[in-house]
């Protein structure tokens, strides 16, 4: 037999490591808009010419690089994803990959003893992890959260439309929301450190004035029963394990209008086990991540959403990597 399939995952780390390099030389960024031999990148980029080529083969190799006779160019995917400074960039995100690899590495022992490398579901630990990260992530969620905006369609109502956003971050689905309506006045919520950086994206936006922060945990901050119009929480929940995410569900019910929308987004396991494999890579991730985190199917959401006093719980139709799961208090009846 051919051990070759076993080599190439023993190998899997190797393009973790290639992307890192590259993102830390800022190969990218100096390909950009450029046909450049292996000499000049090499000069640009402070490297030694001919390790550059030979890296350059596997970034070729990767799908990030085309080669033209002997210059190379960027691929439109890192064009649009991988050069500093353009919106879409996310290169840090790449290099948050140096944090997620001790944890990874701990693994075998956490399936011995069942005990994480560390809880991002204990909000100190969670607050120094994610305060410099969640701006990172935000070119990869905005245009999700935009078609999100649209999908909803709340533009039928003329007074105040009163969003909660719960575990914030950079504030990335209210802010599509609050773009694409200008009734709606947004709560975020947030620990304090993560709060500073939300606060730093919205102000950028000039969308301060329609934002009122609560900084603390999600779990224990006081909410007003009937008090907002539309609850957001986004990946949040698989740090949290089923049983916080029950008491966060009956939280929000609680403070939504009885029309209130309930929406969530989260990494899901799919039904088909045979289906993409980083659900299921990202729940053995919560293994080493947290406590008593996990990923969920969408049937699983479910029910906890019911369990909560949710009457109704659909997959919104919005094109994204996971279903968007969409909560209401009451069933509402078909439009004709």
């Amino acid at each position: 037999m051919n051990p070759s399939a076993i080599l190439d995952l023993n190998y899997s780390f190797s393009k973790t490591a290639v992307m890192i390099a590259a993102v830390r030389l800022k190969f990218f960024t100096h390909l950009s808009g450029r046909k450049l031999s292996a000499v000049e990148l090499a000069v640009r980029a402070g490297t030694i010419p001919d390790a550059t080529e030979r890296f350059l083969v596997i970034l070729v190799r990767l799908g990030l690089v085309e080669m033209e006779d002997d210059v190379f160019r960027l691929a439109p995917m890192a064009e649009h994803f991988l050069v500093e400074g353009k919106s879409t960039y996310v290169g840090k995100d790449t290099m948050a990959m140096l944090d997620f690899l001790p944890a990874w590495l701990h693994l075998d022992q956490t399936l011995v003893t069942g005990e994480p490398y560390r809880d991002l579901g204990m909000p100190a630990e969670a607050e120094r992890f994610f305060a410099p990260r969640v701006l990172d992530v935000f070119p990869l969620i905005f245009p999700i959260a935009t078609r999100l905006a649209e999908t909803l369609d709340l533009s039928d109502t003329t007074r105040e439309l009163r969003i909660l956003d719960v575990a914030a971050g950079s504030g990335v689905w209210s802010i599509a929301l609050a773009r694409r309506y200008p009734n709606a006045v947004v709560t975020a919520i947030d620990l304090p450190a993560v709060t500073m950086e939300g606060k730093r994206k919205v102000a950028e936006l000039g969308l301060s004035r329609r934002y009122t922060w609560m900084e603390g945990d999600a779990l224990t901050l006081p909410l007003e029963a009937e008090q907002f119009d539309v609850a957001i929480v986004a990946h949040f929940c698989r740090f949290l394990g089923k049983e916080k995410c029950q008491l966060l569900f009956s939280k929000l019910e609680r403070a939504l209008s009885p029309d209130g929308i309930f929406v969530l987004a989260d990494i899901v396991l799919p039904d088909n086990p045979s289906s993409a494999l980083f659900p299921f890579m990202l729940d053995l991730s919560m293994l080493v991540n947290s406590a008593h985190g996990r990923t969920f199917t969408v049937a699983e959401f479910g029910d906890l959403l019911k369990g909560a006093g949710f009457a109704e719980v659909t997959s919104l139709d919005v094109p994204a990597p996971t279903p968007l799961i969409k909560a209401t208090k009451r069933v509402r009846p078909c439009r004709q």
